[in-house]
């Protein structure tokens, strides 16, 4: 009686050992068969398809510019390479200014901008310089530049549309919280007999039709310490005080972009506007739903406890955005702007983007920032684990001198 051995598949079975018997080398075989059964595996999966323009284009609001027109942005960063501004002998905070020394600065600052962001741009869209080197005819390069714009703002539509929805769900959950309860000053009801039962401002809606600095917590998030001095806008009493703020926009909430929605705990220490600057959970959380996965967003971020390693599974999921655009572990700064300027209109009604620039931020605490931001948000990267040291002793320092 004859045995035939079982079908197997030589993708996945074990070699069987190097024997030789009757001339016949079964392991070399069996590996010829097995590559030979992969590459019928790869023909049936087709050619991996090419990165459409649009899709290049997917980082560039997040790493590069949060606005503006990519053509305008490469042709900027061309002239300034081509006529480089000369060294100088003052900076943007040199005391006393002329009015001539303020306005080249200004524009000198807008060219080093964009310079900044078309070296991005040369990374995330790795065709670009050929591009521009050996496109003959203007409409193709026209078309190249929309696709890529198409792709930007439609990835910054996704990512509002997602922090706007994170927002909502976050703060509607959080309103026990003392730091979010701070803000809300509604009136509690009083029964008959005379007990107060605790009343809450509206819930937020996904749509922000109801958001903005006539809700109590989302007015209070886009706050400032010059709001905060000005209109007392964080005390029970200070409703009069609310309402004036509410309708002299233009002086209470764009005076400053040091808003209390950036601020861990969303306090500010006026005597020091950089402590806690950039630290917010919300703005953790935000950064977590785009770059790393919704998933990641989950969780209390305000401890000083760095989350577990994630635990392995055979699921397939799709590679964080992190990933795709090559951060390598890292939160830029223009990504952490990124992330800030789509949670503060979050949390306004405004129907339009505004591209304004209030100012230049100073580079004194960027670093140690940039290291707070990597423990958080990617605490088990190589490129983290070397930076600790160096983090810890410097947040030590900044204690000592608001302790000095």
């Amino acid at each position: 009686m004859s045995h035939h051995r079982p079908s197997s598949n030589p993708a996945t079975d074990d070699p069987p050992s190097n024997s030789e018997e009757d001339g016949v080398n079964y392991k070399a075989k069996y590996l010829a068969l097995q590559a030979q059964h992969r590459m019928q595996q790869k023909r049936k999966a087709g050619p991996r398809a090419a990165v459409s323009t649009q899709a290049m284009g997917r980082g560039i609001r997040m790493l590069a510019a949060l606005f503006g027109e990519i053509s305008s942005i490469v042709a900027d960063a061309e002239a300034y390479l081509v006529d480089r501004y000369p060294e100088d002998d003052y900076d943007e905070f040199t005391p006393n200014l002329t009015l001539e020394q303020e306005k080249y600065l200004a524009e000198k600052r807008g060219l080093e901008r964009n310079l900044a962001a078309y070296e991005q741009l040369t990374r995330l869209v790795p065709n670009l310089e050929y591009k521009l080197a050996h496109t003959t005819e203007p409409a193709d390069l026209v078309d190249f530049y929309t696709q890529l714009q198409k792709g930007a703002n439609d990835s910054r539509s996704d990512d509002l549309g997602r922090i706007t929805r994170l927002l909502c769900t976050t703060i509607n959950a959080d309103r026990d919280r003392p730091d979010i309860a701070q803000f809300d000053h509604s009136l509690p009801i009083i029964t008959q007999d005379g007990d107060a039962v605790r009343q809450y401002a509206p819930a937020l809606t996904e749509d922000r039709l109801n958001r903005g600095v006539q809700h109590d917590i989302c007015g209070g998030l886009l706050s400032s310490s010059v709001v905060l001095a000005k209109y007392e806008y964080d005390t029970p009493n200070g409703v009069s005080m609310r309402n004036a703020a509410r309708t002299n926009l233009s002086n209470a909430f764009s005076e400053t972009f040091f808003c209390r929605v950036f601020y861990e705990g969303f306090r500010i220490d006026d005597s020091n506007i950089h402590q806690g600057f950039l630290k917010s959970r919300y703005l953790v959380k935000n950064w977590k739903a785009v770059f790393t996965g919704p998933a990641s967003a989950k969780g209390d971020e305000e401890n000083d406890e760095f989350p577990a390693k994630k635990i392995k599974t055979n699921k397939a999921i799709r590679k964080p955005v992190s990933e795709t655009l090559r951060m390598n572990g890292k939160a830029t700064g223009r990504s952490i702007a990124y992330i800030c300027g789509l949670t503060h209109f979050g949390l306004t009604n405004a129907t339009q983007w505004i591209d304004e620039y209030y100012g230049t931020p100073q580079r004194a605490h960027v670093d140690d920032l940039l290291a707070w931001w990597n423990q958080r948000v990617f605490p088990n990267h190589s490129s983290t684990t070397s930076t600790n040291q160096t983090t810890i002793a410097s947040m030590a320092k900044m204690k000592a001198q608001l302790r000095a």
